[in-house]
Parts: C-alpha cells; structure tokens; sequence
C-alpha cells in the first residue's frame, strides 16, 4: 500500500513525487506520455521555480532581467525586479524533474494511463492496462484541459466565446536579447517571446476562441493564422521574426479557464492546474505548480490546511494576472510596465520553506 499515488509526470507530479519522497513516503507516480515531450508552455521558469530547480542541479538557461512590449507600432522596454527568471525548454524541463524524482526514491512508471479510480475502505485502487495500483491517497497531477475519465478530470464541456485556446512553436533565427522577455498584444489575446539557450525562440500565445473564429484564413494551420495574425499588430514582432523560421510544429491547447478548482476533494489532493490556473501573461505557472507541490508535501496529512493554503496560493495569483492581461494592451510607460512585472513577482515568493 503506498502512501501517495500520483497521476501525471508533468512539473507538479514529479515535484510532489521528489518532494514526498524526500520525506519519507512511499510515492508512485504514473504518467501516460513518453518523455520528452513537447508541450504548450510558454518557458518562462520565474525566479522561486528557477531557485528552486537550480537547488536539484538542473541547468537553466540565461536569466530574463528585461520585460518589452511590443504593442502596435511602439517598443519599450523595462527592468525586471531581482531575484531573476529564467528559461527552460519544457521537454527538458520535464524530463529532468521526473528523473530527479525517480532518485529521490519515487517509483515511475512510465507510458502507463491511468483507466479507472476507485475509493475502497484504506484508501483507493487505480486500474491502469498493465497493473492495479493500491495508495492511502492520491495527487492529480494531470493538468487541467484534456477530458477523461478520472473523478478530478474536467467533464466535456460546451464551447464558450470567452475560452482562451493556446498556441506555441520554436523558431530559429529570431532577433532577440537572450536576457530579454517580450509580450505582444494582439485584438483578441496576447503573446510572449523568448530565447532558449540552444538559440531556438519560443512564441507562445493565448487568444479568445471567438477571435480564432474569426480570423483563421482558408489553407493555414490554427497555430499559422494566430501567428500571421500577431505579426500584423506588432511591429516588434515583425522585425523580431523577419528572418525566423519555425523548427517543428505548432501546438495548440485548451480551453484554459482562470480560476481557483477544488485543492482536495473526495480524498484526492489536487496540484497545478489541477488545483488553478492565472492568466499566462505572467508567467507563474511553472511556480505555481511546484509551489502547490511543496505544499502537499508538508500538509499531506492536514487535507484541510492544505485546501485553505492551496486556494489562497492561486488566489494571490489570480488577481494580478486578471488585471495584468487587462492593461498590457494599453501599457505606454515602462514604469507601468515595470510596476506590472512587480506584480506578476509576489504570489510565489520562496519555494525552499
């Protein structure tokens, strides 16, 4: 009987998989996909996640001490407040937490789908197509957009207008400072770009489904049309891209929809976008997710501690993303831009207590 199922490998599951098995628990952890894996993320690791993964030896890339917008026609540019982010491709990301995780005495298991969960009087047993997995509890880990069959999964939902579908690609050849972020706003969403530290440019997007709807043009991918799109509203995209070429394909993703879920519910303890979801515009998401992992890992037994601290982690999180994502398309003055980079730094502050 384990102490601890958890279900997904992504940066929340192997966090709290190298987490609990540091103290001390028995931990399994089950992840369908096979690693490395490309996946929507925008790569921005801010700076308590950057800590905290530098701390396990991983190595990242250059920091980001400098936030750009590139909103029409204008270009300004505005320090970022130490302690600094960094940036990590999230194939490696992954791929090196779950390894870290696997040291620390966690047990992996690796393609294995999770089919069916079930409660019993100890606890819960986990049908997969190769084994039954018994545990006290279970963490869901597996993130938030895809439909299934578990009890902490989303149902199939109805389309909304409002629904934010993401969108990424690398690109090389890209014009832009390795120590630099840009944001790019664009009629219906907005975008960021960044440069990993193999020279490959990420471009991550997130726009509203009834903006997609109307621009998608006859012959061009979704990921394409957002793209072609964005270029035309931003000159500092444009001049960024001029000589890019993109290095594989788009990936797209969603509906991502902000807000707080259920921490614990039914027995089953919830971490990253499980748990919640901000805005991507700044960038927390990464931390948020090791952050609520960290948590678990000391209020495992406190279901109740864990839910109230859990809600207030993403709530801190949620207000400033909301009210960020407002104002980025209206930002003239590095100043404010500047004082919305501070803003986007306070949720997660530390994640070594």
């Amino acid at each position: 009987m384990l102490d601890a199922l958890i279900i997904g490998g992504g940066p929340a599951g192997a966090s709290a998989a190298l987490l609990l098995a540091r103290a001390g628990r028995s931990v399994a952890l089950i992840e369908k996909s096979v690693f490395p894996r490309r996946k929507v993320c925008g790569e921005y690791v801010a700076a308590p996640a950057a800590s905290f993964l530098r701390s396990l030896g991983l190595s990242l890339d250059p920091e980001i001490r400098s936030l750009a917008l590139w909103a029409g026609e204008r270009v300004i540019e505005a320090p970022l407040p130490a302690p600094y982010a960094s940036t990590l491709a999230r194939e490696d990301l992954d791929t090196q937490l779950l390894e870290c995780a696997a040291r620390a005495g966690a047990e992996v298991f690796q393609p294995l789908k999770a089919l069916s969960l079930n409660r019993t009087p100890r606890g819960f047993v986990c049908e997969t197509p190769s084994s039954t997995l018994q545990a006290r509890t279970v963490v869901a880990a597996h993130g938030s957009w895809e439909p299934g069959a578990l009890p902490t999964q989303q149902r199939h939902a109805a389309p909304r207008p409002a629904d934010l579908l993401a969108f990424k690609a690398h690109f090389r050849g890209a014009a832009l400072a390795s120590d630099t972020i840009a944001l790019a706003p664009f009629p219906g969403g907005y975008g960021g770009v960044l440069m990993l530290g193999d020279g490959r440019a990420t471009y991550a997007c997130c726009l509203r489904r009834d903006a997609l709807d109307a621009l998608r043009r006859p012959g061009l991918s979704a990921g394409q049309s957002v793209f072609r799109h964005a270029l035309h509203a931003s000159a500092g995209l444009r001049a960024a891209f001029a000589a890019a070429q993109r290095d594989g394909a788009w990936l797209a993703s969603g509906p991502l929809r902000a807000g707080v879920r259920a921490p614990y519910r039914d027995g089953i303890f919830a971490v990253g976008n499980a748990a919640g979801e901000v805005h991507p515009v700044v960038g927390q998401g990464i931390s948020l997710a090791i952050a609520s992992a960290a948590l678990l890992s000391r209020t495992l037994d406190s279901p109740r501690e864990y839910a109230r601290q859990c809600r207030a982690l993403y709530a801190r999180a949620l207000w400033p993303s909301a009210l960020i994502a407002r104002l980025v398309p209206y930002t003239r003055l590095p100043r404010l831009l500047s004082l919305g980079a501070r803003l986007s730094h306070g949720p997660v502050r530390s994640l070594h207590a």
